[in-house]
């Protein structure tokens, strides 16, 4: 009767035991996966200045705005209840000439880099080019050398 009841205990040992150290691989493939998790920020200026393309850790719950400026010098601009990006590393955007864009994922997030969260994003790409829409975004007139203004 002892024998058997040591092979029992000894049966629950094992498997109590497998399943403790299969949980503690799947916590730790958790975290190492969390680890690795990376983002790609891509950055295009223009002419100005080569592209360059950086990799930051997984910043779940940062906004686009954050993950920029841990990675360029950025200059904003506070327009009414809006945040805009005015300039990264040096190059300044200007108003109906060029601004800067991005997309997340590659595709256009639909608001604004102070506002738009990250979550499970593996790329942002910030671009300098010209610049469609800033005349709407203060309601201030855009006056063309013509003197007419533009819509």
């Amino acid at each position: 009767m002892r024998r058997i009841v040591r092979i029992i205990a000894t049966v629950i040992f094992c498997v109590s035991s497998a399943v403790v150290l299969e949980a503690r691989s799947e916590d730790r493939g958790v975290d190492i996966d969390e680890k690795n998790n990376k983002i790609v920020i891509e950055i295009e200026y223009g002419n100005i200045q080569p592209s360059r393309i950086t990799e930051v850790s997984s910043v779940k719950g940062k906004t686009v705005l954050e993950v920029l400026q841990t990675v360029a010098m950025v200059e904003t601009n506070p327009v009414g209840q809006y945040v805009f990006v005015t300039s990264i590393d040096g190059v300044k955007s200007e108003r109906g000439e060029t601004a800067w864009y991005y997309t997340v994922d590659e595709k256009d997030p639909g608001e604004l880099a102070y506002s738009k969260v990250l979550n499970g994003t593996e790329r942002v790409k910030w671009a300098y080019k010209k610049d469609f829409c800033s005349w709407g975004a203060d309601g201030k007139p855009n006056l063309t050398k013509e003197g007419g203004s533009h819509k």
